[in-house]
């Protein structure tokens, strides 16, 4: 059984925990689980889970079951969330729904309906992802006006039809992962999976397991990568940064096409096409003499030189207007809802160092605007919010750039943490006037601040 995603148990209940989990991993499935509201959402925040499975009625906690619905729902509203109860009907089934839940079983658990649903519940999530990633990258073209970007489209037009693999060599934040998911959408593997492992800073032990997957006396223990990407897309990145007995590992995946999963005996094949990226230049791989030459051969097919932000000063008005556009449009807003004299700020940001950070900046900005006032974007708007997160020393500078590296949930979290600080300080506590000052109502005010962990007197 290939299963997309991990899973979270939520329940007060210790024993309930370890039955759900020992069923669905003795079906395949990777679950973590945690006894109080508290905790699962610390979990959710840290890891990246696919389904939630969450008691309605969790003591000693913090939140109840619908409570931390809503709370995991902030943070990602297309997960799907299965509420179980001992004390269920009808009426709280139909709450569970209208509340967001994607389903609601009742307990004692049926063991067979629990794996039905689970199943469906992350087949349906995963459609739903394939979809946003399709429509992402139709919506998302490549803008290439600048004469190093026009190269690189004539690379892509001549390469991605084949089965050739691919390295792609550039900078940090480039754009490098989409030339790799736009390379799998406009191949012959579209209709399959485009998996992603990242080496860099990664552990070397929970690498090969996150690779191969892990089993037990023939019991799929955790799934691995290439569970999931038969028949699709592998981008590696920061290939360079792979240590050496992986590369003898993915050498030999790659010969044989077949694989064992840690602690297994038995061969699985695959056929899969793997997109690669680094930093080095593919000369520079080769002065490498951690990197072994055998591997090099195998991925590097053909070469892309992917170009810096400094290489594609032409780009940049429409690469700003293009995740303009896709930023209003997730809030349903437009483009005349920005002025043009903050257009031409977000086109002359010297405080970005690359095309990814550009993105999340524009991101962050459009997603805090349409929040707090609901009005037109304009160039004083987008500078108060850097003022009111940030002063000009220099640890505050530093703290800024790192800032714009956090991904847009970091960013959020970040931001809105430091945001509600200073304006609770500047306005001595009194909830009232930050509420008027920000445009938020009082009672959506308390629950933020509770769930950032900021503490005021009213």
């Amino acid at each position: 059984m290939n299963i997309e995603g991990k899973i979270l148990i939520i329940d007060d209940e210790i024993d309930i925990c370890e039955q759900l989990s020992g069923l669905l991993n003795d079906r395949g499935f990777t679950c973590n689980y945690c006894i109080s509201s508290d905790e699962g959402i610390k979990e959710f925040k840290k890891n990246s889970y696919s389904l939630v499975i969450l008691d309605i009625w969790l003591n000693n906690s913090k939140f109840d079951g619908f409570q931390t619905l809503e709370e995991i729902k902030e943070l990602n509203e297309t997960v799907p969330i299965i509420m179980i109860s001992g004390h269920g009907n009808i009426e709280t089934a139909v709450n569970s729904i209208k509340k967001g839940a994607y389903d609601f079983i009742e307990k004692p658990l049926d063991g067979d309906l629990l794996i039905f649903k689970v199943s469906k519940a992350l087949e349906n999530y995963d459609l739903k992802n394939k979809v946003n990633n399709l429509n992402q990258l139709k919506n998302n073209n490549y803008v290439a006006n600048s004469e190093a970007s026009k190269k690189v489209i004539n690379s892509l037009n001549k390469i991605s039809k084949t089965e050739s693999s691919i390295l792609l060599s550039g900078l940090t934040g480039s754009g490098r992962e989409f030339l790799a998911r736009k390379i799998h959408f406009e191949s012959n593997r579209n209709n399959k999976r485009f998996k992603v492992i990242d080496f860099y800073d990664l552990d070397k032990v929970k690498t090969e397991i996150k690779l191969f997957g892990s089993e037990e006396k023939g019991i799929i223990k955790s799934v691995g990568i290439f569970d999931d990407v038969n028949g699709g897309t592998l981008f590696v990145k920061n290939i360079d940064k792979m240590s050496s007995k992986v590369q003898g590992k993915l050498l030999r995946v790659l010969e044989e096409k077949k694989y064992y999963r840690i602690g297994g005996v038995s061969s699985n094949n695959i056929d899969f096409r793997i997109i690669s990226s680094s930093k080095m230049l593919l000369n520079d791989l080769k002065k490498c003499g951690s990197f072994r030459t055998d591997l090099l051969n195998k991925i590097n097919f053909f070469e892309i030189t992917v170009p810096s932000i400094k290489e594609r000063t032409e780009d940049i008005n429409d690469l700003v207007k293009e995740f303009l556009i896709s930023s209003l449009n997730f809030h349903k807003m437009n483009i005349e809802n920005v002025s043009n004299d903050a257009i031409l700020f977000f086109s002359k940001l010297v405080c970005v160092n690359n095309i990814a950070q550009l993105k999340k900046f524009i991101e962050w900005s459009v997603f805090m605007l349409s929040e707090i006032k609901n009005e037109k974007i304009t160039k004083d708007k987008v500078v108060s919010l850097l003022n009111g997160f940030l002063n000009e020393d220099q640890t505050e500078k530093d703290e800024k750039q790192a800032y714009l590296d956090y991904n847009i949930k970091e960013a959020r979290e970040s931001f809105e943490k430091n945001y509600l600080t200073y304006n609770l300080k500047k306005y001595n506590n009194n909830i009232s006037q930050v509420s008027q000052k920000i445009g938020m109502e009082r009672t959506a005010l308390y629950r933020k601040l509770k769930l950032l962990k900021i503490y005021a007197s009213s």
